[in-house]
């Protein structure tokens, strides 16, 4: 039978893949969470059991020995695996704390472990956050997988607990196939026991089926748990946990327009699904408590007049009820759970399609070798379209950057330079053409081997929650004086000297009491001295001076003009006045070269470059031109 478009055996392979892949961030969880479901399944049917041991005994020979051995043998099985259940259900515990931390882990290892061009796909990082949204908001995929397995493995344990009870106490001996128009007779028939067999899978299938309806309905409203989740969480997480949006917060009376948001994109939507999964809940409850009256008043009259007839003793006539009653449950419960597990595979898909993107086969080993002299740069008739895109962000680009050689890549917003710079840094595979550095392949798979030529700083670089020393030199070892040269080479070692822990200060209050936040420019710098530190081959700096004044900036270019002197240097910037340091400039628009010159050349000839000088050049100083 299909569910969601899936057949029974599909769902029932990608159950056991999620369970499978459950114990590669939580392992041995689900082995112990099995065990314990063991035992706490069986501490009720010690008490039911012993129970109907002594109602018979007491019933019939009322043996003192037999009774006190069976209450004491009861109370110190029951005190033994209680006790067991308590000290499992802490390791269970612990465990389900782990598992929304673990569960982001996985992820973030294999957003780690993927291809650079995946993480800047739109549709990928939708994917991501639908996962982490699925899980966070209702706990579905690998957490209902979890909660589940628990439900499942009671169930099974309790239904065959039950089954052998029956089996053992229902008084089968002596059963006749025919009977007479008495009731005894029918109780003590194969027929009392085909009826009593009737009412169970009648209960159990009414019961299975309104349960499954509740779990359908459940199903219906956490889909879009992700979609909400994200909403609530932009909101909560990002925009008003921010201090800066608080100014505009008040200045703008954001107020109201951010509740009306959150209420019509989160909660309103979200309270009305939750309403209809409460609503057929109630439905089922009364429908349930009325079968239940039914089938236990069914159970007894059969069971009763099996006890009148001689058939059981007194006793079983507790236990098979109890058996009943608990068979009808677990059965019930296996087909609710289950209805669960393969509604909640619809979760488990979009995780798999997450886990089973496309890794980098790259060395983690880091080749120093040679990491020193000067680079030598060969983008050869390069071609690069993103990943969904009809169009080429690059179009037969060709490009020599000579040992030494100082280049700015300039050009309007789109038009290919950072694109460019990440095809150098081998963060993208060219589509079409190859790029050399120094004669070797530049590539996502041998990005390690080319990073030893490499000291970049992006736009959106990112600093890190550890110490400065430690951001500088991207090591957990490091040489000092080496970092205090690159802060005093980019003009903040003055500030850091200023802190109690100089180079052990930690970055962001927000992670450490003690923590420093720095400006957008202290920030950027920095970053800049971070690939001072590195002191390879070739620098690419892609805007390294967005965040910095114009004084700030002109520093900067200066002192990289210094340090750059027998080094390979890309730079990209709005600001031409980087260009003057340049010994090329490369003017690209539309994915394509344009221009390619000195500033000089380019400057006092018609085109791109000379366009965007005379558009900026009020910002600079007439004798600079």
């Amino acid at each position: 039978m299909k569910k969601n478009g899936r057949t029974l055996l599909e769902d029932l392979k990608l159950i056991k893949r999620g369970m499978k892949e459950f114990g590669t961030f939580l392992p041995g969880q689900l082995r112990l969470l099995f065990i314990y479901s063991a035992i706490t399944m069986a501490i009720p049917y010690i008490g039911i059991y012993m129970t109907s041991i002594v109602i018979n005994e007491l019933s019939s020979q009322r043996r003192i020995w037999v009774l006190t051995a069976s209450v004491s043998a009861a109370v110190i099985l029951t005190f033994i695996l209680t006790l067991v259940s308590a000290f499992m259900n802490k390791r269970i515990s612990v465990g389900y704390s782990q598992l929304f931390s673990a569960h982001e882990i996985r992820l973030n290892e294999k957003a780690n472990a993927m291809k650079y061009s995946l993480l800047e796909d739109e549709k990928i990082r939708e994917l991501r956050d639908e996962v982490s949204g699925n899980i966070n908001c209702s706990g579905a995929g690998m957490g209902s997988l979890y909660w589940d397995c628990e439900s499942i493995f009671k169930a099974l344990l309790s239904g065959v607990i039950s089954i052998l009870l029956l089996a053992s106490h229902a008084g089968i001996e002596g059963t006749t196939v025919s009977f007479s128009g008495t009731l005894f007779g029918f109780a003590n028939s194969v027929w009392g026991y085909l009826a009593l067999i009737i009412i169970i899978i009648i209960s159990a299938a009414v019961s299975s089926k309104m349960t499954s309806r509740i779990f359908d309905i459940s199903f219906d409203v956490f889909k879009n748990g992700a979609k909400y989740n994200r909403y609530a969480n932009y909101y909560k997480l990002e925009y008003l946990s921010d201090d800066k949006s608080a100014q505009d917060v008040r200045l703008y009376s954001q107020k109201n327009l951010i509740r009306n948001e959150v209420l019509d994109k989160c909660y309103i939507p979200f309270a009305e699904g939750d309403k209809r999964e409460k609503d057929a809940s109630s439905k089922n409850n009364g429908i349930m408590l009325l079968l239940s009256a039914l089938v236990g008043g069914a159970v007894y009259i059969l069971v009763g007049a099996k006890a009148m007839n001689g058939s059981i003793g007194l006793g079983n006539v507790l236990l098979i009820y109890s058996a009943v009653t608990l068979l009808i449950k677990a059965l019930t419960d296996f087909v609710m759970t289950f209805t669960d597990l393969r509604n909640n595979n619809e979760h488990l898909i979009r995780y798999f399609d997450y886990i089973s993107l496309e890794e980098e086969s790259e060395s983690s080993a880091k080749d120093t070798s040679d990491a020193g002299r000067a680079a030598e740069v060969r983008v050869d008739h390069v071609s690069f379209k993103y990943l969904g895109s009809k169009n080429y962000a690059l179009k037969n680009v060709s490009l020599s950057i000579d040992n030494g050689q100082k280049i700015a890549i300039v050009g309007a917003n789109g038009s290919g330079k950072t694109t460019l710079v990440k095809l150098i840094c081998g963060l993208y595979d060219a589509a079409e053409g190859t790029i050399r550095i120094n004669d070797t392949i530049v590539s996502a798979k041998n990005r390690s081997g080319c990073g030893k030529w490499l000291s970049v700083v992006f736009q959106d670089f990112s600093l890190l929650a550890l110490s400065i020393g430690k951001n500088v030199s991207a090591s957990q070892e490091y040489d000092q004086s080496k970092v205090w040269d690159s802060l005093e080479k980019v003009g903040i070692k003055e500030k850091i000297l200023k802190y109690p822990k100089r180079l052990e200060q930690s970055l962001y209050k927000d992670y450490d009491d003690e923590g420093v936040d720095l400006s957008g420019g202290e920030a950027q710098k920095i970053a800049i001295a971070r690939s001072i530190y590195k002191d390879a081959a070739l620098f690419i700096l892609d805007e390294p001076t967005a965040a910095l004044d114009p004084f700030a900036e002109y520093e900067i270019f200066t002192k990289m003009n210094e340090i750059s002197q027998d080094k390979t240097t890309i730079f990209i910037s709005h600001r031409l006045y980087s260009c003057k340091f340049c010994d090329k400039v490369i003017v690209m628009d539309g994915g394509e070269i344009v221009q390619a010159g000195t500033h000089d050349e380019l400057v006092h000839i018609a085109g791109k470059y000379s366009e965007m000088w005379n558009a900026q050049a009020r910002h600079y100083v007439k004798d600079d031109i």
